[in-house]
């Protein structure tokens, strides 16, 4: 089973009992990575957005040019954390950044995108080119606001090759779990995938390679991950399931 969500990506090796009409799932081996849709969402930010409000750029200190320091972008980058970057000292740091910026108009669409808020719309329209980017091979990306107007064609063998270490580390981590649970690829006779990054057909095609398109389970990559903690919680010791 390998579920895909949480901004994690989880791998676990299950054993199948039936006793009668009954059956229950036995953990063999588990392992992890902290790899999954939000990663692949700050790819799309960093070579599509972030470029434009200043990362690469560098500021004046005195008769020095320094780069902008990477945490603002970083903190930009991830979804969870722009909303809190709109508080009174990041802003007034970034309002000094601008003064001293070789770029400042781009430190100042930075600023607007926080101050009015539009993280929201901003990862909408990463999340509709993510979408776009499984079922064709290629999609535009649309953002218009605080300063930005984006208007890019993106090819799903760009994309691909934006997450291709994250998607190296994913197959890293299914090797672990088959370790630990002491079992062959070849020996597995059913893959689930759960949750929405499995969508994407790097990520599918991953385990596709590895164990066979005919062993994948497709259908409820949305709803599964709910379904089966729901499982888990009836049985009368969970604690083989603990990570």
């Amino acid at each position: 089973m390998a579920d895909f969500g949480g901004g994690t990506s989880d791998f676990s090796v299950v054993r199948i009992e039936r006793a009668g009409e009954s059956r229950r799932c036995l953990p063999l081996g588990h392992a992890g990575v902290g790899i999954a849709g939000d990663r692949f969402d700050y790819r799309i930010i960093d070579r599509l957005v972030l470029p434009l409000l200043g990362k690469g750029s560098a500021y004046r200190s005195f008769d020095k040019l320094l780069e902008i320091p990477g945490g603002y972008f970083a903190d930009f980058g991830d979804w969870s954390k722009l909303a809190l970057m709109r508080n009174r000292r990041t802003l007034a740091e970034l309002e000094r950044l601008q003064r001293s910026a070789v770029d400042p108009d781009a430190i100042g669409r930075m600023i607007a995108i926080i101050e009015h808020e539009l993280g929201f719309p901003l990862y909408d329209a990463v999340g509709r080119l993510k979408r776009a980017l499984s079922s064709a091979d290629s999609a535009e990306f649309r953002f218009a606001g605080g300063g930005l107007d984006i208007a890019a064609h993106v090819a799903r063998a760009d994309f691909e090759q934006w997450i291709a270490d994250d998607v190296s580390r994913m197959a890293q981590a299914v090797d672990e779990a088959l370790a630990d649970a002491g079992v062959d690829a070849s020996a597995v006779d059913r893959v689930f995938l759960t949750g929405g990054t499995s969508l994407v057909p790097a990520v599918r095609r991953l385990f596709e390679q590895r164990f066979g398109r005919e062993r994948i389970d497709a259908g409820g990559e949305l709803t599964s991950i709910a379904h089966g903690l729901a499982l888990i919680a009836q049985s009368d010791d969970v604690s083989g399931w603990a990570i």
